[in-house]
């Protein structure tokens, strides 16, 4: 995360649009590349599964912030709407559909 706020710097960083591309074309299958041993969409109520759904979300909320740059206080449905993403959770049940 540090590497991409690094670019998402406000003077000379890359604009919200290519961040955005950025991170759902790379950061995130990064992040879900062994989705599939740990992560079960259909049932999120298992401890593991909420477990690691709620820190990838944490990053994706981190990169959000750096898209947008909005104050961390900003409510997550806000920057998800402003950087056209889906909640983290949906997004998973999209990538593992």
């Amino acid at each position: 995360m540090e590497q991409y706020q690094q670019l998402a710097t406000p003077l000379r960083g890359v604009s919200a649009k290519h961040m955005q591309k950025f991170y759902l074309a790379i950061t995130v299958l990064n992040m879900l590349y062994v989705a599939d041993l740990f992560l079960i969409p259909e049932n999120r109520n298992l401890k593991g599964t909420k477990y690691f759904i709620g820190k990838l979300g944490k990053v994706q909320r981190q990169a959000s912030l750096h898209i947008t740059r909005m104050m961390w206080s900003a409510p997550m449905d806000t920057i998800d709407a402003c950087t056209d993403l889906l909640h983290f959770h949906l997004l998973i049940e999209k990538l593992t559909h």
